[in-house]
């Protein structure tokens, strides 16, 4: 009996660590947002976009420590080992061609983002985030041109896509299931941008980076 009693207190001290160590590395909570300048539906309606480019600049930072909250632009784990950066960019590119698929007009359209954040959790903090913590962060500036001419339709705006981790704690999964909700969270995000579906612009505190 208190061998079983002490390993429920070293559990709660871990719990209890685990959260005062998030909590600092965080500052409390962070602010965190989705967030666009909205094309006018009746400007976007003439585009079909032909090619989606994705950027990702080598100065952005790449971590593939496991431990809690890594510092650096890229945290990327569930596509398993491989180029972190070729990763993010295939997220990011099937997440914008998802969102601007409702589009059919006639003008052929190039969008190029160019990558400046994408922070998801690693495997460790994906076991022990307490329940209702945990961010993925995906951030990005994107430029639309005329595939014909080059011409630029839209000058250089930026998106933030952040969203709400869903770590072990809370029920969720690693792998295929995180990578599908990041695209779709990338597509929903896409498509308020564009003005083809709900304006999903919000902002919220959560303990994450």
């Amino acid at each position: 009996m208190l061998r079983v009693e002490a390993h429920a207190a070293r559990a709660v001290v871990r719990t209890l660590f685990l959260v005062s160590t998030m909590i600092g590395a965080a500052g409390c909570s962070s602010q965190f947002s989705v967030d666009y300048t909205p094309v006018p539906a009746e400007r976007s309606k003439a585009w079909t976009v032909q090619s989606v480019k994705v950027a990702v600049p080598e100065e952005l930072t790449v971590s593939d420590m496991n431990v809690l909250i890594p510092d650096a632009d890229i945290v990327w784990h569930s596509d398993g080992p491989g180029d972190r950066r070729a990763q993010v960019a295939d997220v990011l590119k099937d997440g914008i061609e998802l969102g601007a698929r409702g589009l059919g007009g006639p003008v052929p359209v190039i969008v190029e983002a160019e990558l400046v954040r994408f922070h998801a959790l690693t495997p460790y903090a994906f076991q022990v985030a307490p329940p209702g913590t945990g961010v993925e962060s995906v951030r990005f500036k994107v430029v639309v041109r005329d595939a014909r001419t080059r011409k630029t339709l839209l000058a250089e705006g930026f998106i933030s896509a952040d969203g709400r981790a869903v770590a072990a704690k809370d029920g969720g999964f690693r792998g295929p299931q995180e990578r599908t909700r990041i695209v779709s969270r990338i597509a929903t995000v896409t498509r308020g941008w564009l003005g083809l579906g709900e304006d999903v612009r919000q902002s919220f505190r959560r303990l994450g980076r």
